[in-house]
């Protein structure tokens, strides 16, 4: 463990929280890395250099420090860290007076350090899972050399798992606040799957990837329930939205389609801020499939017309909603049902597509589901939207 300006910087602040007096942090090659006075910081300091030696705390009262080079009245003590020196603390003032602080100081310094050694083990670590990860999901075969990696990370590689894609709704916030969110997710995960077979890693801005063991005593069931809970308790502590997309086919040493299956039930889930298994989707897995072009291309074909006529729009999705029957549909819009025939003929008529046939049925519904799917992604990108804002 090296001491280094950073975590140095870091000592200076949090000690002076405790104690209001000037604080040094010294190296191993005797140079002043931090201090609460910025002059001293880069200088040679002779008192730390025998305190290095020594390995021993070291008073230094107002002659010694008129003889030592860049040396202050005060205390020195040695940062110990494994058994190690590995640099000073200094505490300046008259030894009688600032005395009682030393130790404080000299303990929370070491506890600062061991916290960060722990926090950069920990963030190497993520480091590695994170790599290996996202090198497992693209992976469509393995050699055995990859499977030896995973076990050496401590991944039961050999086990199967089902992918899970989670998206947090924090386009909103500023930086600071999706970061420290994102730092809160990962402890919270911890309170909701606790089995140790179970991975959770960030996976781009405001999204995880999820790895939920799919062993024998998996539960569709249970998972799901698991998955609302950690929902509900995201949203109610950071009145925000979270989306979850969840493959179906359980993979052990490839995980790739699983992968793929819970990037596209995430597509779905985004629209209704829910919880999607991929198994469950059946239209949605054609639709999430045609680009944006066709879509519009689609609708140029099909209701682009009529998008300026409010009320012919809500029909066809009464009509929809109702499965085509016009009684019921004439009664949620409260219309007679000569009405309603007058506004089928009308929308056949301006589009050419009788709505009474299925061939006619089925694409308005299609039109009706991409005009809705644009109009979100126009809402969402704060462009401006068009007429059909009820949709």
């Amino acid at each position: 463990m090296k001491l280094l300006p950073k975590i140095a910087t870091k000592i200076v602040s949090e000690v002076q929280q405790v104690i209001n007096e000037d604080i040094i942090v010294v190296d191993t090659n005797s140079i002043i890395i931090a201090s609460t006075q910025n002059s001293r910081v880069g200088t040679f300091h002779e008192g730390a250099q025998r305190v290095l030696g020594s390995k021993h705390k070291l008073y230094i009262h107002q002659t010694m420090a008129a003889e030592l080079k860049g040396v202050r009245e005060g205390i020195n003590m040695p940062i110990m860290f494994e058994e190690r020196v590995i640099g000073v603390i200094g505490v300046t003032g008259n030894p009688k007076e600032v005395g009682p602080y030393a130790e404080l100081t000299r303990r929370m310094t070491e506890l600062i350090i061991r916290e960060a050694h722990y926090a950069e083990q920990i963030e190497w670590k993520t480091r590695g899972l994170d790599a290996y990860f996202y090198e497992w999901v693209n992976l469509t075969s393995v050699d055995q050399e990859f499977l030896d990696r995973g076990i050496m990370l401590g991944i039961p590689i050999h086990n199967a798992h089902v992918c899970c894609l989670m998206q947090l709704g924090i386009s909103a916030l500023h930086d600071h606040e999706a970061q420290w969110m994102q730092r809160e997710i990962l402890e919270l995960f911890q309170r909701f799957f606790q089995n140790e077979n179970d991975f959770i890693i960030r996976w781009g801005q405001g999204r995880f990837l999820l790895l939920k063991s799919a062993n024998p005593s998996f539960s569709r069931s249970r998972f799901c329930y698991q998955l609302e809970e950690f929902q509900k308790s995201f949203q109610n502590r950071y009145k925000s939205t979270i989306s979850v997309g969840v493959g179906k086919t359980p993979g052990t040493h490839v995980i790739h389609r699983s992968y793929r299956e819970a990037k596209k039930a995430l597509k779905v889930a985004e629209k209704q801020s829910g919880i999607v298994f991929y198994e469950d989707l059946v239209i949605d897995i054609i639709l999430e499939e045609v680009p944006v072009e066709t879509q519009e291309e689609f609708l140029d074909r099909t209701i682009h017309i009529l998008t300026e006529q409010k009320e012919l729009i809500e029909t066809l999705q009464s009509y929809l909603r109702n499965n085509q029957s016009i009684k019921s549909t004439a009664a949620e819009m409260h219309l007679h049902i000569n009405t309603l025939h007058y506004r089928l003929k009308q929308i056949k008529e301006l589009t050419g597509i009788d709505p009474k046939e299925t061939e006619g049925i089925v694409l308005f519904y299609l039109a009706l589901l991409f005009l809705k799917d644009l109009y979100r992604d126009k809402r969402k990108h704060s462009m401006s939207a068009p007429t059909t804002a009820s949709i």
